[in-house]
């Protein structure tokens, strides 16, 4: 399972991390950003933003998701 959230920030998506077994990684472009252990806590790095995207934890201009359920499935 795979998430996806537009900004104009950037694309982020949320998906199951090959690298680390039972974890997630939160990806901007495709970058990788950082993992966690569930699509909730890497869905709120980005509503606090704490994502480690400047371009994105720095803008105020960009109204912030509330939680795992504003992203798209996918």
């Amino acid at each position: 399972m795979s998430y996806i959230l537009r900004t104009p920030a950037g694309t982020f998506t949320i998906r199951p991390d090959e690298a680390a077994q039972g974890m997630v990684m939160l990806c901007i472009g495709g970058m990788w950003l950082a993992s966690f252990q569930t699509y909730e806590e890497a869905s709120a790095a980005v509503t606090k933003r704490e994502t480690g995207w400047p371009d994105w934890d720095r803008s105020l201009a960009c109204e912030c998701p509330a939680c795992l359920a504003d992203w798209e499935e996918c």
